[in-house]
């Protein structure tokens, strides 16, 4: 079982490089992490830093681990009036993945705006990336069924599914029956499993240094700090990647090894 861990931005400071970052995650035996290539300025008004890139490069290559990229959040390939821009950026990711020689780019999918837009974007971010034999994931915002829906009209064997459990449940409302009936719907399609916890609240809204308090919206728990069913979970899926996304940088210098998780995965 292949297991990667977001490397946030916000855990890079003066006293902890992106290359002891990497090494902290290596040491304790993950497979993979998943990079922002954009927050590391590597994009810069839609092109790509090249000078930039080559480090971050010799960064990874040095280190050893594998790695996937990360879309921007704020990018919106539904936003008609200012697609031009999105999508100049979601390219430039796209290129940086082939550069970098990354196999996966996650990017999120379901904000308003113009469907037709974003599948005829995802197709040709598709079609760029498939000669370098780079899968683009589909990260559900929140349902399950309406990212299912663009990954089928998409029509491209590159493109599957990136399920965010915690997104999953949010959407479920907290209700562990409607989550695995929505999960075993994107089984199938999915390319990598996303993995962090919460509570299924998404109310009242409240500030956000409230949110643990109350116990609402998408904390970024630890597995096991949430009510996230996980061993039940897992046993609907064969041998997927997971990726451990826990925002929190004193959380993320605690984390288990890779073994250690799996272990806690298979006791909730």
């Amino acid at each position: 079982m292949e297991i990667g861990v977001s490397v946030y931005p916000s855990f890079i400071s003066k006293d902890k490089t992106l290359a002891s970052l990497l090494a902290d995650v290596k040491i304790k035996n993950y497979d993979f992490v998943s990079i922002f290539p954009h927050a590391l300025g590597l994009i810069k008004n839609g092109h790509v830093i090249e000078k930039a890139m080559r480090e971050v490069e010799i960064t990874l290559k040095g280190v050893g681990i594998d790695y996937i990229i990360r879309m921007p959040i704020s990018v919106n390939l539904r936003d008609h009036i200012y697609y031009t821009r999105h999508f100049r950026v979601a390219r430039a990711i796209a290129d940086v993945a082939i550069k970098l020689g990354a196999g996966v780019i996650v990017m999120q999918s379901g904000k308003t705006g113009r469907l037709d837009l974003e599948i005829e974007a995802i197709q040709q971010l598709a079609d760029m990336v498939r000669p370098f034999n780079i899968k683009i994931a589909l990260e559900n915002t929140f349902s399950v069924k309406d990212t299912l829906y663009v990954v089928d009209n998409v029509e491209r064997d590159n493109v599957g599914f990136a399920l965010d459990v915690a997104h999953a449940f949010l959407s479920a409302q907290g209700d562990e029956h409607k989550l695995l009936d929505d999960v075993k719907l994107g089984t199938e399609k999915t390319i990598i499993l996303m993995i962090h916890d919460n509570f299924g609240k998404l109310f009242p809204q409240v500030e956000p240094e409230d949110a643990l308090a109350y116990g609402v919206g998408d904390l970024h728990l630890m597995p096991g700090e949430g009510r996230i069913p996980f061993g039940k979970l897992l046993k609907l899926f064969g041998d997927v990647p997971i990726l451990l996304k826990i925002k929190d940088p004193e959380k993320f210098r605690k984390i288990p090894t890779k073994h250690g998780l799996i272990e806690l995965l298979t006791s909730l």
